[in-house]
C-alpha cells in the first residue's frame, strides 16, 4: 500500500476520504458494503483524516478514533452473510494521525446483512446489496442496480473466469469437494465437473533431503490433475511420503538453498483437499520447507 499514491488521488469505486471517524457504526458499516461490494479491481481504502479536497486534518484528536479490533467487534455483531477482510493501519503525514481502513478484494460477493440494522432513524435493510458507483455510495433506501448485482454474484460463481482460475477459486473452499475411492478422485459439490484426480506416478523411490525427516523416509512423487470435464487444466506434482501418512505438493528450491512452497499457488489449495497424519502447514516446517508468500494464481 503506497500512502502517497493514494494521497494523489481523486475519491473512486475503491477510494474515500473521511475528515474524521463515523460518529455511529450504521454509516461505518454502509461504507464497509458499498466499498466491499464495489465492482473494482485491487483492494479498497478509507482515509480518515483527509477531506474531500486531499487536505490532511489528522485524527489525531478525533474522539471517535477507531481501532481495528473494534472495526472488526463491528462486523461480528451486525449479522453479516460472511464478513469482509480489513485492517486499520495508521501513518503519518505533515505532523497529522491517517488511519487508512483497508479492505481487501475478495471474490465471495455481494456482502450484506441477513436482519435489519437500525440507528436513529437509519436502516440498512437486510438482503439488500448497497455498492459504490465512482465516488458515490448506494443510499440506505435504495439498492445496486440489477446489472451491479449480477456482476457481484457471477464474481462469486466464478463465471466469466476461465476454468483455471475458476479452480483456483473453487479450491479455496476445501469443505466444499466430495471424495470417491479415499483421496484419488475429488470432485466439487456444486460444480461437479470440477475434479482434482491422481495421476501418472513419476519417480517410485523419491527421495529428497526434506523426505529424510520422516519417521519412515519411503516417499513417491506423483502428478495430481485437476481437471474441467475431460480437459486437465494443470498438472501438479506431488509426493506421498512418510509411508503415505502424508500428500504434499513437490516445493521448489529456494534462491540460496533449501525448500520452499508458495501459499499463494494451486499446489497449496489442492493440499489442503486431503486428510494428512498431522496439518501439513506444521509438518512441511518440520521437515524445514518455508512457506513463502508468493504471486497469487488467481490471475
Amino acid at each position: 500500500m503506497d500512502i502517497d499514491h493514494l494521497l494523489s488521488q481523486h475519491e473512486s469505486a475503491h477510494l474515500d476520504f473521511k475528515r474524521v471517524h463515523h460518529e455511529e457504526t450504521l454509516t461505518l458499516l454502509h461504507d464497509i458494503l458499498c466499498l466491499s461490494n464495489a465492482w473494482t479491481e485491487g483492494d479498497r481504502y478509507i482515509l480518515f483524516g483527509v477531506a474531500d479536497d486531499r487536505t490532511i486534518i489528522g485524527v489525531e484528536t478525533d474522539p471517535n478514533r477507531r481501532r481495528g479490533s473494534e472495526v472488526q467487534d463491528m462486523l461480528r455483531s451486525s449479522r453479516l452473510n460472511r464478513i469482509p477482510s480489513l485492517e486499520m493501519v495508521s501513518t503519518q503525514r505533515d505532523g497529522h494521525d491517517i488511519d487508512i481502513l483497508v479492505i481487501k478484494n475478495r471474490p465471495d460477493k455481494p456482502f450484506f446483512v441477513t436482519v435489519d440494522k437500525e440507528y436513529r432513524g437509519k436502516t440498512i435493510r437486510a438482503g439488500v446489496i448497497y455498492t459504490r458507483l465512482g465516488d458515490t455510495n448506494v443510499p440506505l433506501r435504495q439498492s445496486a442496480t440489477e446489472a451491479d448485482m449480477e456482476l457481484a454474484w457471477r464474481e462469486r460463481f466464478g463465471l466469466g473466469l476461465s476454468p483455471l482460475r475458476r479452480a483456483y477459486r473453487l479450491l479455496e473452499d476445501p469443505e466444499a469437494w466430495e471424495r470417491v475411492d479415499q483421496d484419488d478422485y475429488l470432485y466439487h459439490r456444486d460444480f461437479p465437473e470440477f475434479t482434482v484426480v491422481d495421476g501418472a506416478t513419476l519417480v517410485e523411490n523419491f527421495r529428497e533431503e526434506w523426505t529424510t525427516r520422516f519417521p519412515d523416509q519411503t516417499a513417491t512423487s506423483f502428478d495430481i490433475e485437476v481437471r474441467y470435464g475431460t480437459t486437465v487444466l494443470r498438472r501438479i506434482a506431488f509426493v506421498r511420503c512418510d509411508g503415505c501418512r502424508y500428500r504434499l505438493p513437490l516445493p521448489s528450491i529456494a534462491q540460496g538453498g533449501g525448500f520452499e512452497i508458495n501459499q499463494n499457488s494451486l499446489a497449496w489449495r489442492v493440499m489442503h483437499l486431503y486428510r494428512q497424519y498431522f496439518p501439513a502447514v506444521n509438518t512441511l516446517l518440520r521437515v524445514g520447507i518455508r512457506i513463502v508468500d508468493g504471486p497469487s494464481e488467481d490471475g
